[in-house]
């Protein structure tokens, strides 16, 4: 009996190939596209939670504030660590703290300039659990001159010889020892090192006892995860215990919370951490999508095997006429159903496993099938079961209950309430269809609203590049005087920081306001105006040389001379005290209001002291950009005779704010397409399904005088309609998730009605291209061959 079922499942397959094609094809495809979703989200939701003592690990934030604006602040200083151990022993069992930094690493003739290079406690093995391939866990961080290194790192010093108690020589300062090797990283961790150094080394540096040199990333081994709030009710106290008295100088608390570790990656609005971060929006809107594709591949099935049920309806008959029962047919065509999705699941594997390295190289990511494999191949049947029903089980019903005497007489009918289901199926798919390129279309609209903003800086042609060792801030002006020298320099400035970049928060006292504002923070030379062509709108900037305006004067922008309730003209000459700074300065400008950061934030009040020495250069170009480029490449070389130049363009800095939505938009416009070309497939076994039940109409019409224009215009305008509606159900859903993503951008794209009228003709496009080729070859039968049996 089974080996009958199989015979004839294939010869069903193999007289349809066409829709046998469709079918796997759709299927394959759904299936496969849910298998990236599902590493996807898996490869995101699965950070951090392969340290054992994940749950017990807790991040400190702090708490600030700009004007009653609160936000948090990912680094804190270095005493903090050791306080809440002393403080809080019943709670804490452990503290370890990062220092993120990069370092010229030299061995033997090898040098290079390494970005990913930490600082940590000793414990930072004991709190964390990151695998060693040589060394022991228990004793590599024990030496001061220690350091442990990745196995990349390992190959690229030391290629295939032992690397175990090799010295680097780092920052032409320490001698480091290799005291062990990690095993390769997991890609799932928001911690990101090439290098692990004893933090010891910095113990004596002046910084390290100050409590408000903050530069440090702190996390909380909790003796026990359900102590959490016990902790957090005691900091405020902790906070006033030890910075009471800086509260009343400055009138301004900084409070702290702990994050649980599980929480670090999706948390965005953290400043200044310097790890690595994900969107657990983008992970929700995937997971809806997933499940929506894997739905509607199921659903093109069941359109595609009612479309074609009239060509089996005299099988049926003839079956039951010979004593077959309907539990058999169902069994029969659930069968088939079963069939058609295991060869799918199996293609839609291999085609996964062959595709899966193009598709983390076209989107920056690093799937992989292998480490899911023993989730993967036992859910493999499962998918096969799960996928049979969904799309065999409404076919099987269907096409088993057809009444023998009705079909052998050829008075098959469809029935409304199929026909109207399948419709509800089509706009199902559609509205998917039209949700996702609705938010297609709004990322690429808001990246380009960013590409183009006027952000009140000049952000073209500006090259960036960081003094990043002492010998070379020796040397900056020197330096900055020979690039200087070539005619595509147009201007060269410094600071503390670039627009996009680091800009510190401090309390300022300003003679006449009784209140004491915070602003944003940056330390800049006079060029740095220049360079970044910022608009002086009262007052002037900074003069290079001019020995009274070094180290005491200041800029402010308009936001912040509208948050202290002076004008332009007011605040000049008015005299401001930095906190922590006892040289009084004097307010000489108001520059234009310019995005200093992401434009997911508005613009804050901003101050700019003038300094000389910031370890940011920006260098405007104009001309021939190769030629000033290698002419500072020389001047660098000259100046820095082993740490190489590393520049950037400042329009590339500010494009790297949006990396995550940038990668959104590339994966929404390529699962709207697959969406849509699945679409298109279950409108196509509709429009056949459709034509068959019509031809004797067809050809009635046509005998009676009807033209080919007009009957083409009949069988049409029903998916005119469905597409429509699809659109009038997608339209508003996709305007909440629309708002709820320009949500995190303080300055977004207009979203207008212009992408909802754009989508329902592409949809309209699509459907019609999908219909149009059935609908001609009904209209286009001989109405004799038709009506010939009537």
């Amino acid at each position: 009996m089974l080996k009958n079922f199989f015979k004839i499942s294939f010869r069903s397959l193999w007289k349809q190939k066409v829709f046998s094609l469709i079918n796997i094809a759709g299927l394959t495809l759904g299936i496969s596209v849910c298998m990236v979703i599902y590493l996807y989200v898996d490869d995101q939701v699965s950070y951090d939670n392969f340290h054992s003592k994940a749950d017990r690990i807790f991040r400190l934030l702090r708490i600030g504030n700009i004007n009653g604006e609160k936000y948090f602040i990912g680094v804190t200083a270095a005493p903090f660590a050791d306080a809440l151990e002393t403080d809080f022993a019943h709670e804490v069992e452990q503290t370890v703290r990062l220092f993120y930094s990069d370092g010229l690493v030299q061995y033997e003739d090898k040098t290079f300039l390494e970005p990913k290079f930490i600082l940590a406690d000793s414990n930072f093995l004991e709190v964390f659990t990151f695998p060693l391939a040589l060394g022991d866990p228990n004793t590599a961080m024990s030496k001061p001159n220690g350091v442990l290194i990745t196995k990349s790192i390992a190959q690229k010093y030391f290629g295939d010889e032992n690397p175990m108690n090799k010295t680097f020589r780092v920052g032409n300062e320490y001698d480091l020892t290799v005291t062990g090797v990690f095993k390769d990283l997991p890609a799932r961790t928001h911690l990101d090192f090439d290098f692990v150094a004893n933090l010891a080394l910095l113990r004596n540096e002046s910084f390290f006892s100050h409590w408000w040199s903050n530069s440090m990333i702190t996390y909380v081994l909790l003796k026990d995860p359900a102590m959490e709030q016990t902790l957090e009710a005691q900091l405020p106290d902790f906070m006033t215990k030890y910075f009471g008295e800086d509260f009343k100088k400055t009138t301004n608390r900084i409070d702290l919370t702990l994050q649980p570790l599980s929480e670090v990656y999706f948390e965005q609005d953290v400043r200044y951490d310097q790890v690595l971060h994900g969107s657990k929006s983008s992970v929700i809107t995937f997971s809806a999508v997933g499940v929506f594709i894997f739905l509607i591949a199921c659903i093109n099935f069941m359109n595609l095997a009612t479309a074609k049920s009239a060509l089996r309806a005299r099988e049926v008959g003839v079956r039951k006429t010979l004593g077959s029962s309907r539990s058999k047919l169902i069994i029969q065509f659930l069968g088939e159903a079963f069939l058609i999705s295991g060869t799918s699941v199996v293609i839609a594997f291999m085609a996964l496993e062959l595709f899966l390295p193009f598709f983390n190289q076209a989107f920056g990511l690093e799937l992989s099938l292998a480490h899911k494999l023993p989730v993967l191949i036992p859910g493999l049947g499962l998918i096969i079961v799960i996928t049979g029903l969904l799309s065999g089980i409404y076919p099987a019903f269907v096409l088993s209950g057809y009444k023998p005497v009705e079909v052998l007489k050829g008075k098959l009918r469809g029935g409304g309430k199929g026909i109207s289901f399948r419709k509800v199926l089509v706009v199902l798919q559609f509205s998917t269809s039209v949700f996702l390129i609705i938010l297609t279309l709004l990322v690429g609209k808001q990246m380009k609203f960013i590409e183009e903003k006027d952000l009140g800086f000049d952000r073209e042609q500006v090259l960036t590049f960081p003094l990043n060792h002492a010998e070379i801030r020796e040397k900056s002006e020197a330096l900055k005087n020979r690039l200087q020298e070539h005619p595509s320099v147009v201007a060269i400035g410094s600071g503390t920081g670039i627009p996009g970049g680091f800009h510190d928060t401090m309390t300022a006292t300003i003679k006449g306001i009784e209140t004491q504002p915070r602003f944003r923070t940056l330390f800049a030379d006079a060029g740095y105006f220049e360079s970044f062509g910022l608009e002086i709108v009262a007052g002037r900037s900074f003069i290079k040389d001019h020995a009274a305006d070094h180290d005491q004067t200041v800029v402010l922008n308009e936001r912040a001379v509208r948050e202290i309730g002076l004008t332009n003209e007011a605040v000049l000459g008015r005299e401001i005290s930095i906190s922590f700074d006892s040289v009084p300065k004097t307010i000489i400008g108001v520059v234009k209001d310019y995005n200093f950061s992401s434009l997911k934030a508005k613009i804050e009040p901003l101050m700019i002291s003038n300094v000389d020495n910031g370890r940011m250069v920006a260098v405007k170009l104009e001309g021939d950009i190769n030629d000033a480029i290698a002419h500072i490449e020389n001047v660098w070389n000259d100046h820095s005779s082993t740490y190489p130049l590393e520049y950037t363009f400042q329009d590339e800095n500010f494009s790297r704010l949006y990396k995550t939505e940038q990668l959104q938009g590339k994966l929404f416009a390529t699962f709207s397409g697959i969406v849509i070309f699945i679409s298109c497939l279950g409108i196509f076994g509709l429009a056949t399904f459709t034509a068959n039940q019509r031809l004797k109409e067809i050809g009635i019409r046509k005998a009676l005088g009807a033209t080919i224009k007009s009957i083409i215009g009949l069988l049409v305008k029903d998916y005119l309609l469905l597409i429509l509606m699809a659109n009038l159900v997608a339209w508003p859903v996709a305007w909440y998730f629309s708002e709820k993503w320009l949500d995190q951008f303080a300055y977004k794209a207009p979203l207008g009605i212009g992408i909802f009228v754009l989508t329902l003709l592409v949809a309209l496009v699509i459907a019609l291209a999908s219909v149009v080729f059935q609908s001609v070859k009904a209209a286009l039968a001989n109405p004799v061959d038709v009506l010939k049996e009537e």
